[in-house]
């Protein structure tokens, strides 16, 4: 998945986690932007950049995807 699509994805997540009704909808929405940020920190120090000024998983270690 190229890199805007995962920034993309984070933003729309954060966006949703913001305006959610429910606490179910926010953690889904937090988990997803959890994932999307992890998934983009890997594939920076993958190829060798900076993960300075990304986003960050800031979930709990026992709640981050596997």
């Amino acid at each position: 998945m190229p890199m805007n699509k995962f920034l993309l994805d984070h933003q729309l997540a954060a966006m949703k986690v913001d305006r959610s009704g429910s606490s179910a909808e926010r953690k889904e929405a937090a988990d997803v932007m959890g994932g999307r940020a992890k998934r983009m920190a890997e594939w920076r120090k993958a190829n060798g950049l900076s993960d300075l000024g990304w986003p960050h998983d800031e979930r709990p270690a026992a709640q981050e995807d596997k």
